[in-house]
């Protein structure tokens, strides 16, 4: 690949992350993942280790967000299931 493409596959990657990093402030977490997962596997494999890890970062907050969310679901579900019981 010459290098012409190389920056441009860079370039496009990296206003990549920057746009799931925006959503991602903006809590709109599927919007970011729909945007990481834009990313192809043969783009990946030319990438720089630093963009690599920022995608690795990225994936990393989606997962404590959704494992958050889990979590807070099932307190929730727990807290039906305890008021059940009182009212039943």
């Amino acid at each position: 690949m010459n290098q012409e493409k190389q920056l441009l596959k860079q370039s496009k990657i990296r206003d990549l992350l920057i746009q799931a990093e925006l959503v991602l402030k903006e809590d709109r977490y599927e919007e970011a993942l729909v945007i990481i997962n834009d990313i192809t596997f043969n783009e990946m494999k030319d990438l720089s280790m630093e963009e690599l890890s920022a995608i690795g970062r990225l994936l990393i907050c989606l997962k404590e967000i959704a494992e958050g969310k889990r979590n807070n679901i099932v307190d929730q579900l727990k807290t039906v299931q305890a008021s059940k019981g009182y009212i039943g």
